[in-house]
């Protein structure tokens, strides 16, 4: 259970980094930039949490914290590739993660682009 709210309070915590680095900047560019840390700092948050799940970790890894960001980095990126996975409550972990990811890179994508459209009006 201390998982799940863990996941929960990591959620909202994603949201709202990115909302403030989303308006940190006018500047196209920097944006960019700002968008990408946002992005790895909400999978190194969900790494934390595998982290605490370590030992239901299966697949090919050597149970460090490059193979738990890797983990990370596919799920969060909906990439998926399955040479890791977890058992037990670290699953459901990784089923939010994957939908933070796909809301996240949305909501940086339509961002992006806004400013790219506002730019070329200008």
């Amino acid at each position: 259970m201390l998982i799940i709210l863990l996941t929960f309070l990591i959620v909202l915590g994603c949201i709202y980094i990115h909302k403030t680095f989303i308006n940190l900047s006018n500047d196209l560019y920097f944006s960019v930039l700002l968008l990408i840390i946002s992005h790895l700092i909400h999978v190194l948050l969900f790494s934390s949490i595998y982290f605490i799940c370590i030992d239901n970790m299966m697949g090919h890894h050597n149970k460090q914290f490059a193979d738990i960001f890797y983990y990370s980095i596919s799920t969060y990126t909906t990439l998926g590739v399955g040479d890791i996975y977890f058992t037990g409550v670290a699953r459901i972990t990784s089923g939010i993660e994957a939908l933070v990811g796909l809301i996240m890179i949305a909501w940086s994508a339509s961002h992006i682009y806004l400013k790219i459209k506002k730019e070329k009006s200008v």
